[in-house]
């Protein structure tokens, strides 16, 4: 994969929710490498059904992660938005998102967590099927030729 660097900085960028979840999916650096022969095709095909497998199970782990985000964070904005109510509503909202600040990161890191994963389930399920093109084309070009 190529780095993402900053058009206006130079800087690379790198996203703590990408750096996060890629260990959780745990794919094969080889993954996308061309497949040389059918059997290697075959051992490939394989090798993703058991990576979405475990790919959908990060998955849930992450759902559940970003409901406790949810949770975490909208308790604690009623919770202050009742304290402060004697203060009006305005007030009150503008010092509950202010104390939140951090809650609402989390929150929104789970989320981005989350996509992260989906995105990268469809790329596999794609290579998935990439793949099982190739096989059937290989197969149909052997059984062409032995005829």
């Amino acid at each position: 994969m190529t780095d993402i660097i900053d058009g206006a900085s130079g800087e690379l960028r790198l996203s703590p929710a990408e750096l996060a979840v890629r260990e959780m999916l745990a794919i094969p650096s080889g993954l996308y490498g061309s497949p040389i022969t059918p059997t290697t095709i075959d051992q490939m095909l394989v090798d993703i059904a058991d990576l979405i497998e475990h790919i959908a199970q990060v998955i849930v782990v992450l759902y559940e992660d970003r409901h406790r985000a949810e949770e975490t964070y909208e308790g604690r904005f009623a919770d202050l938005m009742v304290m402060h109510a004697s203060e009006g509503a305005v007030l009150a909202r503008q010092f509950a998102m202010a104390k939140t600040r951090d809650e609402r990161h989390e929150l929104n890191l789970a989320k981005e967590k989350l996509r992260y994963a989906e995105e990268m389930q469809k790329a596999v399920q794609n290579r998935s099927f990439g793949l099982m093109n190739i096989g059937k084309r290989i197969t149909s070009a052997f059984g062409m030729s032995q005829r």
